[in-house]
């Protein structure tokens, strides 16, 4: 079984998105899990927004692509208070859903997704937010009714812990939520190996063996992206053609 794992897009330019899906037909991994974070970057337009929702429509359509939500994409799947996302606006938010439909929020996003063994979320999950005494072997079963609750909730304008925001950001948590927590403010989730991304760096970077952050993208695209081949994860440069 062979995994991509790709980071934060942001609305990478058009050849960035071409060499991607050059890459994967290449590689032919049996799944492609996209990190979040499709939408914003700075100084972007509806039209830029527009031309990432065709992307994605392609991309969703694909049984064997997972796309997990992003900060950055859940202020557009329920736009509200709650989730609104520095880079958000409501010109972008038509453009996205004249694309893509009105009803954003019941396209297949997840926020949580496992590989091999890896769990997988945007920003990564801090044990501060696990329950004391909750077995790994039970921590999908919680994530997905959390995820639940996080889904109604957003509907109705309301928050929840997924949207939290640490000290890094100026919130009041001591880590952010599985959206918005930073690498700095992640604590280790005892017997889980996790790979996320949110926060930027020129590298790659581990927090112990079992906790990756894979986000490279300097407002370039993604530079690094990882592959899990039965449980074994590598991560690998794009192609030099990307980092120009």
């Amino acid at each position: 079984m062979k995994s991509l794992i790709i980071p934060d897009l942001h609305e990478p330019p058009e050849p960035v998105l071409a060499e991607i899906e050059s890459l994967i037909t290449r590689q032919e991994p049996d799944r492609v899990v996209f990190l979040g974070d499709y939408f914003d970057r700075f100084s972007d337009t509806p039209a830029d927004a527009a031309r990432m929702a065709e992307w994605l429509r392609g991309s969703i359509a694909d049984p064997r692509r997972t796309h997990l939500v992003g900060n950055h994409d859940a202020s557009y799947l329920w736009p509200c208070e709650a989730t609104f996302c520095p880079g958000f606006t409501w010109e972008k938010e038509a453009a996205i859903r004249e694309v893509l439909g009105p009803s954003l929020a019941a396209l297949p996003f997840v926020f949580h997704a496992w590989v091999d063994g890896w769990l997988l979320t945007h920003a990564g999950l801090s044990a501060s937010w696990v329950p004391a005494g909750l077995h790994p072997d039970v921590l999908d079963r919680w994530l997905a009714a959390e995820a639940q609750k996080a889904r109604t909730s957003f509907a109705a304008d309301q928050t929840h812990w997924f949207v939290s925001v640490g000290p890094q950001r100026g919130g009041r948590s001591s880590a952010g939520g599985i959206l918005w927590c930073d690498f700095g403010e992640l604590r280790p989730v005892p017997g889980v190996r996790q790979i996320f991304g949110h926060t930027p760096a020129d590298h790659p970077r581990w927090i112990g063996k079992d906790h990756l952050c894979l986000d490279t993208n300097m407002g370039r695209g993604p530079q690094h992206y990882a592959v899990v081949t039965d449980g074994a994860l590598k991560v690998r440069p794009f192609p030099a053609t990307m980092q120009r």
